[in-house]
């Protein structure tokens, strides 16, 4: 069975925008409204347009988010100029300025209960914060970063109960969002701890042309590392939207991966990093012993039986189709640094190939999928660092530059 699951043809076709490489949508109980209303005055341009990173600013945005729920949209005046966009568009329900207007009619337009709103310029918060917000926002009127005393209302959460304030709100005269926060149930997602990374990076807001020159910079400098430039375009994506730093070993069977992977395991955690390791069974597996009681309790159909002692814990899930490799990443609750897993050659995470010249002199991975080799041979074809087989330290530290050092939550405990 292919690794990739199939039901990503199904959400493309479902909600009209590309299915994310990494996985399905990550919920479907709340919206994301992307707000491209603004005026632009300091920018000179509809800054939701302003060239970024081969596309708009916008496309960018949307590109980099909308993979995430199942229920996008953008908030816009003039709905006609997005028509290419590929998102269904919203016009403003209120002639009058101001971001309220756009929240107003993003929540008045969702189809959930909550919609996560935000700017379209934006162009650096991440799914990790965005995933913060929707998993916490649940019982809130809104729900809104916090940090150093300054609030983040565009990149904020907003309920349906919410629709009757902010429509008084505005034809009150009301302009600043956050106004009306104190006479609605308001949760906050403290950012002060610096656990999503640099606030001042997350939350930039491109302005002026000036700080559009300086994102530009950012991005390029990113873009710098060559590296990753030469990754497929999937699995940069795949890397981008992961929420905790994945690296997966490959090869052909019976190359020594197991062997590789527990000596790399072991430098890493010398090194204090706590590893969480998946292991991909195109055969199936069972972890459980015939005849004891949770066994009976699988075989007469229990969809989910759980086995817990003092010390350790497991859930068997039977499932009708193989799930995508973020989703079952997104499953691991224990505070982690680093998810290695072993095969899932057909997923998009970043590779390690692990050949022996016994078993091929062929590899299984094209150069862009690949951020390292290890073998007992030399692939001269292929530009990317190359350790011996029992090189666990070169290894470990190639992990520790390319996928540990460049993520922002890597020792973050969930």
């Amino acid at each position: 069975m292919n690794d990739r699951d199939d039901t990503q043809d199904g959400i493309q076709a479902a909600s009209g925008q590309p299915a994310s490489p990494f996985w399905r949508p990550y919920r479907s109980d709340i919206s994301l409204a992307l707000l491209a209303g603004g005026r632009s005055t300091r920018m000179g341009e509809d800054k939701a347009f302003a060239p970024f990173e081969n596309g708009t600013l916008l496309e960018w945005m949307r590109d980099r988010t909308a993979p995430l729920f199942s229920h996008v949209y953008v908030v816009a005046k003039e709905p006609s100029r997005f028509e290419n966009l590929g998102l269904p568009v919203i016009n403003d329900a209120l002639p009058e300025g101001g971001s309220a207007v756009g929240v107003y009619t993003a929540v008045l337009a969702s189809p959930t209960e909550r919609v996560l709103c935000l700017a379209c310029d934006m162009p650096f918060v991440t799914a990790r914060v965005l995933w913060a917000l929707a998993e916490l926002s649940t019982g809130y009127d809104v729900f809104v970063p916090r940090h150093g005393g300054y609030l983040q209302p565009l990149c904020a959460v907003y309920g349906k109960g919410t629709v009757s304030a902010y429509r008084d709100f505005i034809a009150s005269g009301g302009r600043r969002i956050f106004d009306i926060y104190p006479d609605l149930n308001t949760g906050y997602l403290d950012m002060d701890p610096a656990e999503f990374g640099d606030v001042d990076e997350l939350f930039l807001n491109v302005n002026t042309p000036e700080e559009l020159d300086a994102a530009r910079s950012r991005m390029g400098q990113a873009s710098g590392e060559a590296w990753r430039a030469a990754l497929r375009p999937e699995i940069r994506a795949f890397m981008d939207q992961s929420p905790l730093p994945i690296v997966s070993f490959i090869g052909k069977k019976k190359s020594g991966k197991t062997t590789v992977l527990l000596g790399v395991i072991g430098e890493l955690r010398a090194r204090g990093y706590r590893v969480a390791v998946l292991k991909h069974d195109t055969h199936g597996f069972d972890v459980d012993i015939p005849g004891t009681d949770s066994y009976r309790f699988r075989e007469l159909g229990a969809e989910v039986v759980g086995i817990a002692s003092p010390d350790k814990y497991v859930w068997l899930n039977g499932t009708a189709e193989e799930r995508p490799l973020g989703e079952l990443v997104r499953q691991i609750r224990e505070p982690v640094d680093l998810v290695i897993t072993e095969g899932f050659k057909r997923q998009d995470a970043p590779k390690i190939e692990v050949s022996r010249q016994a078993r091929s002199t062929d590899l299984v991975s094209t150069p862009d999928e690949l951020i390292g080799i290890t073998s007992d041979q030399p692939f001269p074809s292929y530009p990317v660092p190359q350790f011996a087989l029992e090189d666990f330290r070169g290894l470990a530290d190639l992990v520790e530059e390319r996928i540990l050092s460049r993520s922002i939550t890597a020792r973050v405990a969930r």
